[in-house]
């Protein structure tokens, strides 16, 4: 047991020395880590992408409303063949060329489908502006999650480390005092079985930093190394400003989600009049300039032909056997769709809004609750090791103090790391997180 304790630990030594070495000596914190993240990051760069490419769609749209010039030439050699009741009834034959060009301008005067398109263009635009800084904000809160995680998956380790070097004592003491007959095999048994589950549950929590350490290294592609742990104490305080109705507030007019869904009924607002134009006119201003030339004809002689062209063109839809009726309706549908839609995100994220504002404030008090836990179970596991040896406490108790000391140090940890995510996940629901509010964080980090 011992050796494999100790061969276990070497790994990880090993492991997290190396990863150290790749990253450098720059400390990981999370400025630095966002910044790598923004740098390397799959899916940020393809929120980005995606927003150039939806920039292109208004110059596109634009273009339908401005002038076209077409340019089309043609050149042909021709035979022909003809008979005439002037020659008697003779065949002549004559091969010739035929050239010709025409040039077209047109210019819309009047087109309701591209004149919405356009203006639809522009809200597609912006949805893909929100979106990208929507995907900036979740990688925000990806990349703490991830980062405190593997904290966590740190201190899980640490505590499971103690128990392992506590429980291995207590069994040592354990197998003494049975020896000279001071306590019962059960006793013994006892620790060893806790000694047992404690060597397993270490493997587990080393296995665990490997996995989270590599979940955020798959965000910022680089070896992770050594991460600032967060302080010990760091300002515990309700969000700023303590008035729930005020985060609701915000939320309902800057959440980012939100926006987007505001903008898709917009959108499919738009296609609805874009498909209604289809039962409207369209007029054009036609300009236009031709040129032909052939080399013969049925009389042997060629002829040359210019002509040009300016005028107004009209043209109104009759009937197209009812789809233009069919792709309205449909697109009605679809934005009662987008209503019913951007009405079920408004209740989430007004319930999510409540969630995480009375999140930051139950945190906090978990912390402090949690923190004079742990003082009262580091004194219970103190008395009850001084009781063993005076008799008035059995092995067990001391066991099962110990026990409740480590379950007591993770979970404030885990207090510590909701209460991060309670107030970066209010911010980012109220439509506000930034950077600015990782650079907070990044201070309760000890450098």
């Amino acid at each position: 047991m011992q050796y494999t304790t100790f061969l276990n630990k070497l790994l990880a030594s090993i492991f997290l020395l190396g990863v150290s070495a790749s990253c450098g000596a720059q400390q990981l914190d999370l400025i630095y880590s966002f910044e790598l993240a923004s740098e390397h990051d799959a899916e940020l760069h393809a929120a980005y992408n995606q927003l150039l490419s939806s920039k292109e769609i208004s110059p596109q749209a634009l273009a339908d409303l401005l002038p076209s010039i077409d340019l089309s030439a043609s050149s042909s050699d021709e035979r022909q063949e003809s008979e005439s009741s002037f020659s008697g009834g003779g065949k002549s034959t004559s091969q010739f060329r035929t050239e010709g060009f025409s040039i077209t301008l047109r210019q819309p005067l009047f087109n309701w489908a591209r004149i919405v398109n356009y203006r639809q263009a522009k809200q597609l635009v912006s949805k893909a502006e929100v979106e990208y800084l929507l995907a900036e904000q979740s990688l925000i809160i990806r990349l703490t999650e991830r980062y405190l995680d593997t904290i966590q998956a740190h201190a899980t380790l640490t505590v499971a480390d103690k128990d392992v070097k506590a429980f291995s004592r207590q069994l040592e003491q354990a197998k003494i005092r049975f020896d000279v007959g001071v306590v019962a095999i059960t006793d013994m048994h006892d620790a060893q079985a806790r000694y047992d589950l404690s060597v397993a549950t270490q493997i587990s929590a080393q296995n665990n930093v490997y996995s989270k350490h590599e979940a955020l290294r798959e965000i910022i592609q680089t070896p992770t190394g050594d991460l600032a742990p967060l302080e010990t104490t760091f300002p515990l305080s309700p969000p700023e400003p303590n008035n729930i109705d005020v985060w609701e507030a915000s939320a309902a007019q800057q959440n980012l989600t939100l926006e987007m869904a505001r903008l898709d009924v917009a959108i499919a607002k738009k296609q609805i009049s874009i498909h209604r134009s289809g039962h409207y006119p369209t007029i054009d201003i036609v300009a236009a300039h031709n040129y032909s030339e052939t080399g013969g004809g049925s009389f042997g002689t060629g002829f040359r032909n210019e002509s040009d062209a300016l005028g107004v063109e009209l043209k109104l839809p009759i009937f197209k056997g009812g789809k233009t009726r069919s792709l309205t309706q449909q697109a009605a549908f679809n934005h009662q769709q987008t209503l019913d839609q951007l009405e079920a995100l408004q209740r989430s994220t007004l319930r999510e809004t409540r969630d995480a504002f009375r999140g930051v404030t139950s945190s906090a008090q978990r912390i402090k609750a949690l923190k004079q836990a742990l003082i009262s179970n580091q004194s219970s596991l103190k008395a009850s090791e001084a009781g063993l040896e005076v008799g008035t406490r059995t092995i067990v108790d001391v066991l099962d103090a110990q026990s409740n000391v480590s379950r007591i140090e993770l979970q404030l940890t885990e207090a510590k790391n909701n209460y991060i995510l309670n107030i970066l996940n209010l911010k980012k629901t109220a439509g506000t997180l930034s950077k600015n509010d990782l650079s907070i964080v990044n201070q309760w980090l000890q450098h």
